[in-house]
């Protein structure tokens, strides 16, 4: 049940507040198809919009085969455990966003486009994961609490 919930939770948790921040825009701005390419935080929440049960089938099958195995087998452990798993997983964020952004990029409007919706992406990536990590720390808090040392009885 437990791992049910270090699965579910935080996708739920991280796509919930992904959709109210769509939602809240929609009235001001529809989404379009055609928006996806421009660029910009609207092109995103396009892009979500439109795609959001994809996007949530890849976030699952991400937290069930790569997050909750290293966040049981190795996070739980050490410090610099947490530590390298971060930095790669940051690692990796910052390479697609900006593999991403080289893809959709339109080399005639210069370079800062590209740039910022590299930004943009990895702005939603630490997002993401940093709420995710927060809800496995709240779910596994015990784990992380070190045992007190017994109290010495005088005789």
């Amino acid at each position: 049940m437990r791992k049910l919930l270090k699965v579910i939770l935080p996708i739920f948790i991280d796509f919930g507040i992904y959709w109210a921040v769509v939602e809240y825009n929609l009235p001001s701005h529809p989404m379009k198809l055609i928006e996806i390419g421009d660029g910009n935080l609207y092109s995103l929440m396009a892009y979500f919009h439109l795609f959001w049960p994809l996007l949530l089938a890849v976030g699952i099958l991400t937290q069930y085969l790569i997050v909750v195995p290293l966040w049981d087998n190795y996070a739980v452990k050490s410090f610099k455990a947490r530590l390298i798993i971060g930095i790669c997983i940051a690692a990796v964020c910052i390479a697609f966003a900006g593999s991403i952004s080289y893809i959709i990029w339109d080399q005639a409007d210069g370079t800062a486009p590209f740039y910022s919706f590299w930004w943009y992406l990895s702005e939603i990536q630490l997002f993401y994961w940093v709420f995710t990590f927060v809800i496995l720390f709240l779910i596994d808090r015990r784990k992380f609490v070190k045992p007190s040392a017994p109290a010495e009885v005088a005789a």
